[in-house]
C-alpha cells in the first residue's frame, strides 16, 4: 500500500535530513563525546563505552535505512521525468 503523493516528504527535505544524519553521526562519534560514556561499568558483562559505540552505530544504520527509501523513490521519479522530458 503506497502513500498518497502529497504525504511523501519532498526530495530536498529528505536530502537535508540525510545531511543532518551525517553530521549528528560525526558528532556522536567524536572522541570527546565518546569519552563522556567512558565509565568503568558493565551492563550484562559488556563495557558501557562499547555499548555506546554499537548503539550509536546501530541507530545510524536504522536512520539511514529509513532515509534510503524516500531517496531512492525520488531518484526513480526524477529519472522517469528526465526520460519523459527528453522524449518530448
Amino acid at each position: 500500500m503506497s502513500q498518497p503523493r502529497d504525504s511523501l516528504p519532498s526530495r530536498s527535505k529528505v536530502r537535508d535530513r540525510s545531511i543532518v544524519h551525517l553530521l549528528v553521526g560525526i558528532v556522536l562519534l567524536l572522541p570527546p563525546v565518546v569519552g563522556v560514556s567512558h565509565i568503568d561499568a558493565k551492563l550484562a558483562g559488556v563495557p558501557v563505552p562499547l555499548l555506546y559505540l554499537f548503539g550509536v552505530w546501530i541507530g545510524l544504520i536504522v536512520v539511514a535505512l529509513m532515509l534510503a527509501g524516500p531517496l531512492s523513490r525520488g531518484d526513480r521519479t526524477s529519472a522517469t521525468a528526465e526520460t519523459t522530458d527528453v522524449d518530448t
